[in-house]
């Protein structure tokens, strides 16, 4: 019994879990926005203030991309982007390797989600894009209601190509 409520609510746990780590890290820099801009500015960064706005956003967005489920494999990949450009501009110096490794860490976990989806609990289901209604209601039907696009979390746990 616990093994299921551990495959029903763990990839929602997770993805929160990863989720907040960039929403926090973004809250802090727009705390402190104009010192992240200077620190930018100090290695190097032309137009400091915009790429530090344009941080704030990019986390927030990508990570709430992947804590509610909608889209959450480009928020996924969008994160995976920012993490490699800050490890590479933050964490390649000396005495960097633990934190380096951390954020190779973090991008394991949204490999994960990349490769395994959302799990049960998520609003893509709910979503209403015309790229989620296609890989859902246009599929539907050929399998008697159920959607057989072959690429959705729901095709997969049907088919048993899932870790669920």
């Amino acid at each position: 019994m616990t093994h299921s409520k551990i495959k029903y609510y763990g990839p929602l746990t997770a993805r929160i879990l990863l989720s907040l780590l960039f929403i926090v890290s973004a809250l802090g820099i727009l705390a402190n926005l104009s010192g992240t801009a200077g620190y930018f500015a100090a290695i190097g960064i032309p137009l400091a203030m915009l790429v530090a706005i344009l941080v704030v956003v990019w986390q927030i967005a990508a990570a709430l991309m992947v804590a509610t489920g909608v889209h959450a494999k480009e928020g996924a990949w969008a994160l995976i982007a920012f993490t490699i450009l800050a490890t590479l501009v933050a964490y390649t110096g000396e005495g960097q390797l633990i934190p380096a490794l951390t954020n190779l860490s973090i991008i394991g976990g949204l490999l994960m989600v990349i490769i395994y989806g959302t799990g049960p609990l998520s609003l893509a289901k709910k979503c209403p894009c015309p790229k989620c209604k296609v890989s859902h209601d246009k599929n539907m039907g050929a399998a008697g209601g159920v959607c057989n696009c072959g690429s959705c979390d729901a095709c997969r746990i049907a088919r048993g190509n899932s870790s669920e």
